[in-house]
């Protein structure tokens, strides 16, 4: 569900000049002040972002958007991207972030859960990840390849792939392919997806957790922009009837 945030505006701070306007002169005016209000407030979104946030990449910082008002519509909203055409949408894992509490399973550990008994994961010490600290999506792509757990079907690994592999000497012992399900001593639960490096030696690209990890409040969206809102407020209206009444040569 989109976070949407309504920005209004108090008529009170227009009324020295509003003799001076028409009522559509004074709509106008309303509606360009508080659509450079929202786009404040979003730019000042994105500049928290990026103090509480570990290298947040563009994805992330582009995860909100304005919804302009017109001088039909006296409304503007700071409002966050519900929908991403080749991913998730930012608002699905900045969500903790902005209320605090655990977030919702991935999309690559719902399609692990079938082999990691529905648990959660972090990345190894064998994880190669991007300029941002996050899992490179090839990584994760290939693990769910050549574990078999891709949706399309036709894109895990095939029977000739891992013949491949295994001529090369990447895939483990009694493995298709070169990630391997490591498990406990015991209990036998999976504790992560390690992978071949070499000659008897492995690593943990992938830790399971069967706990949902857990953020504290640290985008609190709504209370960045009103404080934005409030303190550009004055400038922002005075700046707006300026302009309308330059218009009208005043």
């Amino acid at each position: 569900m989109a976070l949407d945030l309504r920005v209004s505006l108090d008529k009170g701070s227009l009324q020295n000049d509003l003799a001076k306007l028409s009522q559509g002169e004074i709509r106008t005016a309303t509606a360009f002040a508080m659509n450079m209000l929202a786009a404040n407030g979003k730019r000042a979104v994105v500049d928290r972002m990026k103090e509480v946030f570990d290298r947040p990449n563009h994805f992330t910082l582009d995860g909100f958007f304005v919804r302009p008002a017109t001088a039909d519509n006296l409304t503007a909203w700071v409002a966050s991207k519900d929908f991403a055409p080749n991913g998730t949408p930012a608002i699905k894992y900045l969500g903790p972030q902005i209320h605090g509490g655990a977030r919702d399973m991935k999309r690559s550990e719902k399609a692990l859960a079938r082999i990691s008994g529905g648990q959660y994961w972090l990345p190894g010490p064998g994880a190669p990840l991007d300029q941002y600290g996050n899992i490179r999506p090839g990584e994760m792509t290939r693990i769910l390849s050549r574990l078999g757990l891709m949706a399309d079907a036709s894109s895990n690994m095939t029977d000739k792939t891992a013949r491949r592999l295994a001529r090369q000497g990447k895939a483990a012992k009694a493995q298709r392919s070169e990630y391997f399900v490591a498990r406990e001593r015991g209990n036998g639960r999976p504790k992560g997806i390690y992978k071949l490096m070499g000659p008897g030696k492995v690593s943990a690209v992938l830790i399971f957790t069967p706990r949902a990890p857990t953020y504290r409040m640290r985008l609190p969206v709504e209370q960045i922009v009103q404080q934005a809102f409030n303190a550009r407020q004055d400038r922002v209206v005075a700046a707006a009837l300026r302009r309308v009444l330059r218009q009208r040569g005043l």
